[in-house]
């Protein structure tokens, strides 16, 4: 029986139910002991056990989905999607911590193809200090300042801050410096707080760095003075979010990966085309962008919302630019009933 006492143990489970799991055990193990035989005792078990673990997962996935909520305006509408995301985010919580501040990582969901992850973390102030953190507040559609005493609308605080004499806070997603091309990020804030106590936020992610599957990713707080480097961790790793690729029907060599966090566009383009705006890729031409879902045909607006998009070269040559674009979604979308995508008057097939 040790070893399936042992089995729970390294589970992930809110502690009640640990303990309901660990008691029925134990009352399985010892009822009639002299009668029944060992392997019955532990096939029953192992049945109960995995009947709670299944329970677990739902618990899980229905709590951890109104928490990402906060990143998608139809989250609500797509709770299948939203449990789909929640279950792939990893369970190990991870903390920094120095005098004045303390952050944890509850929840990291990362699509290593795309380079796009969401976190959700505790973030809280240990000591009064001249600083703030500028967030967007999702439920109350406005941005607003966190400090340890509250919360306060940007516009109030600005009125009161007119010598500039607070710093900003905010969070950074970094990974080699060598091998990293662009990192960007957006902060929200829940309007709840974590079990913990501290305010509870979501951190939007993009970054594109060469092997980026080969390289650990790191979220720090800047701006906070940490010279001792204490306000860092390394996210943790969750399962991979799939997404599905699309390729050019006219050039083989481009393509664009989808999933319900966003696309990333691999594009090779003549540099005659960027004559104004040498290596700068026009974030306007996403604008034509067309996803025929089942059929119906979606523009941009209705898949992306509000989500940032930024682009990168990743290959030159004498005549063309190779550009790695990405495309956040703040409107979730099951990409597998995409039939094509079409870009600039090109279709993109599976």
């Amino acid at each position: 029986m040790s070893k399936y006492y042992k089995m729970i143990d390294q589970m992930h489970m809110p502690k009640e139910q640990y303990e309901q799991l660990k008691e029925e055990l134990g009352r399985q193990a010892g009822k009639k002991r002299n009668i029944t035989p060992i392997w019955q005792r532990y096939a029953v078990a192992a049945a109960l056990a995995l009947c709670l673990i299944g329970t677990t997962v739902t618990v899980y996935a229905a709590v951890h989905s109104h928490w990402f909520q906060m990143f998608f305006d139809n989250g609500n509408q797509e709770s299948a999607l939203m449990e789909e995301i929640a279950l792939k985010a990893s369970t190990e919580t991870v903390e920094a911590q120095d005098g004045n501040y303390k952050f944890t990582v509850i929840n990291h969901v990362y699509s290593k193809d795309q380079q796009m992850g969401l976190i959700l973390c505790s973030f809280q102030f240990l000591q009064e200090q001249h600083t703030h953190l500028d967030i967007w507040n999702q439920a109350q559609e406005e941005e607003v300042i966190l400090k340890k005493n509250g919360v306060m609308p940007a516009k109030d605080f600005q009125e009161r801050n007119t010598d500039k004499a607070e710093r900003s806070l905010y969070f950074m997603i970094s990974g080699n410096p060598d091998k990293m091309r662009v990192s960007r990020n957006m902060s929200y804030y829940s309007g709840e707080l974590a079990e913990d106590g501290g305010y509870l936020i979501g951190i939007r992610y993009s970054v594109s760095q060469e092997d980026a599957t080969e390289q650990e990713l790191v979220l720090s707080l800047e701006n906070a003075g940490d010279i001792n480097d204490k306000l860092k961790v390394v996210l943790p790793k969750s399962a991979d979010i799939a997404c599905r690729r699309f390729v050019s029907e006219r050039k083989q060599e481009d393509f664009i990966d989808i999933s319900p966090l966003g696309m990333t566009l691999t594009l090779t383009d003549d540099k005659d085309n960027y004559q104004k705006t040498q290596g700068v890729y026009d974030l306007m031409d996403l604008e034509d962008l067309k996803v025929v879902v089942d059929g119906q045909t979606k523009t941009v607006e209705d898949i992306v919302g509000e989500g940032g998009a930024a682009g990168s070269i990743i290959d030159e040559t004498d005549t063309t630019y190779t550009w790695y674009v990405q495309q956040e979604f703040t409107k979730l979308l099951d990409v597998s009933q995409i039939d094509y995508i079409e870009l600039n008057g090109e279709k993109y097939v599976k």
